[in-house]
């Protein structure tokens, strides 16, 4: 209202300028003339330095209605009163000469008002540079590791001054999405290329929107494993369905293969941030520490099963985990592989090469390697640019079935065989090829979305196989909390010689921190009997534990299993139950 008087009052200075020095060239009237003279001499620089020195008032935005007509009364009356009560004031006689004399205090109001108004926009101006643009950045993850990296560069956006709204894909709805200009997205897949629990629904109706994102501008990194056939599948699609709504890619869709240590691809994603942040900000650096194999035996001696290993690893000292954590092994091969590749291609081992700035025997870098992969470095190639461009051995992760306060971080491995026999490497290297006492390339990771609630609620825990090391560390930490609300089910092969953490378990039974404990032992009944079984069978109880704010945990192996007891408990509440107890964080899955 007051900007769109101002601009009337402008109009009304300049003609005021006009006329007056007509009216006095023509008047016989001479009261205070060298008086009038210096008024309209300081009325003149007054005009011009509001309308020259300072941005012109705005044309004000068209108003009608009741609008127009508040706004004109309302001045109409406020010039009246000055007419009225405040211009006889004046130390002049005509009247000329008192519109003169009012004319410059409203001009010299005017001016100030303009500069405060100019004051006020650069500040707002300044603010909109410094926070803008607004940038959305997004994440779907399963195992922690796309909502690390996406927390990381949502701090270094932030640390550039750029406002940042971290989310993961299931809070983010259409009219958020159509409200950014910028986004960033580091997802991962899971499963058969499904998307994250933490995406399940904004897949499903980011199908339905049909809303164009033309203005927005974004960036996908994808995270996956290149053993599996749908590599980075839901990365693919989500880069895919925002081109098809209009949206502009500020960089071609990068895949990261997770398995692998180093990879070009997190420096091309550094690069684009760095030119967004005109900073060069360091990369989210892995910690890696050296573990000492402190014992290992076979959990399951008389099962006719695969043979299971309690792996217990002594940490450096202050090392710390939460229940629900993981850890990343990086493998390597047994001796007898690198001594035949050396033998095979007439290599001497012992020879001193420098790899991950360490100096070392040929046959430890080799260890390390995907052999199979690996051909001789040509004649003329130093060994040590040879090695730093060589495949290394794809990381394996574990779920840690102690907390820190029980000494070594456990370990529950299954040995995996190949069709020829040969023992898969993350379960060969920690079961058989490595040696007590020797040191293991371990990495600690958080796995933010299997951690316990803060609050004590009911949890229904299930696993089936070596699963359940990742649900004894979250009993574990809730029998240190007191917290006995827990329902246990657990499947494996025989009771005799497939009960990982019997004892444990029949302990904390007797404490009554397990209230109820359903087992699943498939080869103790005439008919196979499984996990989804012993869970489908107690389908009240199950509902009842869930209107009493009970909790859903679930790990173990995503095929069979996993999808099974995803079916029930889809039969058990529906599937739109089930989405909102995602939603509420109340189920919760480590599968693999």
């Amino acid at each position: 209202m007051f900007q769109r008087w101002q601009y009337l009052l402008e109009k009304w200075h300049l003609l005021a300028l006009l006329l007056l020095p007509l009216y006095y060239a023509y008047s016989t009237t001479a009261d205070n003339l060298r008086s009038v003279v210096l008024l309209y001499g300081l009325y003149s620089i007054i005009v011009v330095a509001s309308l020259c020195r300072l941005p012109l008032a705005s044309p004000p935005a068209k108003i009608t209605g009741w609008a127009w007509l508040e706004q004109f009364l309302f001045l109409a009356l406020l010039l009246t009163l000055l007419g009225l009560f405040y211009l006889p004031q004046a130390p002049f006689s005509s009247f000329a000469a008192q519109v003169l004399w009012l004319n410059t205090q409203l001009a010299f109001a005017g001016l100030l008002l303009k500069h405060y108004w100019a004051v006020k926009t650069r500040q707002a101006s300044a603010k909109t540079v410094n926070t803008a643009p607004h940038w959305l950045v997004g994440y779907a993850s399963q195992s922690g590791v796309a909502q690390q990296l996406a927390q990381h560069n949502a701090a270094q956006l932030q640390q550039a001054g750029f406002a940042v709204t971290l989310a993961e894909l299931n809070q983010i709805n259409q009219l958020q999405l159509n409200s950014f200009q910028r986004a960033l997205f580091v997802v991962s897949t899971y499963g058969d290329g499904e998307p994250p629990d933490n995406a399940n629904q904004f897949y499903q109706l980011a199908q339905q929107w049909q809303h164009s994102l033309h203005q927005l501008q974004f960036a996908v990194l994808a995270l996956g494993d290149s053993r599996y056939q749908q590599f980075c599948a839901f990365g693919r699609w989500l880069h895919t369905w925002l081109q098809q709504r209009d949206a502009k890619p500020l960089h071609p869709l990068l895949e990261l293969d997770t398995a692998k240590q180093q990879a070009p691809v997190m420096t091309q994603w550094q690069q684009l941030l760095t030119g967004f942040t005109k900073t060069q900000a360091p990369q989210m650096q892995p910690i890696w520490q050296q573990a000492r194999l402190e014992s290992r035996y076979i959990a399951n001696p008389a099962s006719k099963g695969l043979p299971c290993f309690i792996v217990k690893l002594q940490l450096p000292r202050g090392s710390q985990w939460q229940a629900g954590d993981i850890v990343d092994i990086q493998p390597e091969n047994s001796k007898c592989n690198v001594a035949l590749w050396l033998t095979q291609h007439q290599i001497n081992g012992c020879q001193a090469v420098q790899y991950k700035s360490q100096h070392m025997p040929l046959c430890w870098a080799l260890a390390e390697l995907q052999l199979d992969n690996v051909l001789p470095p040509p004649e003329g190639v130093p060994v040590e640019r040879w090695l730093a461009q060589q495949p290394t051995l794809p990381l394996r992760s574990y779920s840690i079935a102690s907390l820190p306060e029980e000494g070594p971080a456990v370990l529950l491995v299954r040995q995996v065989k190949k069709p020829d026999d040969t023992l898969g490497i993350g379960s060969g290297w920690l079961t058989a090829w490595s040696i007590e006492q020797q040191l293991i390339q371990v990495r600690l990771r958080e796995h933010t979305p299997f951690h316990l609630p803060p609050d004590d609620i009911p949890l229904i825990l299930i696993a089936s196989g070596t699963g359940i090391a990742g649900l004894r560390a979250l009993l574990a930490q809730r029998v240190k909390r007191g917290q006995r609300q827990n329902w246990l089910i657990f499947g494996e092969r025989h009771p005799d010689s497939d009960f990982f953490f019997a004892k444990d378990i029949r302990h904390w039974q007797q404490q009554g921190f397990i209230p109820q404990c359903d087992l699943a032992f498939s080869q103790a009944h005439a008919n196979k009997y499984y996990v989804q079984h012993a869970l489908a069978a107690k389908r009240e109880q199950v509902k009842q534990w869930l209107a009493s704010g009970a909790a859903i945990y679930v790990c173990g192996s995503l095929q069979g299993m996993g999808s099974a007891v995803h079916q029930v408990l889809t039969n058990i509440m529906g599937d739109a139950a089930l989405s909102r107890l995602q939603q509420q964080g109340r189920y919760r899955r480590d599968l693999y």
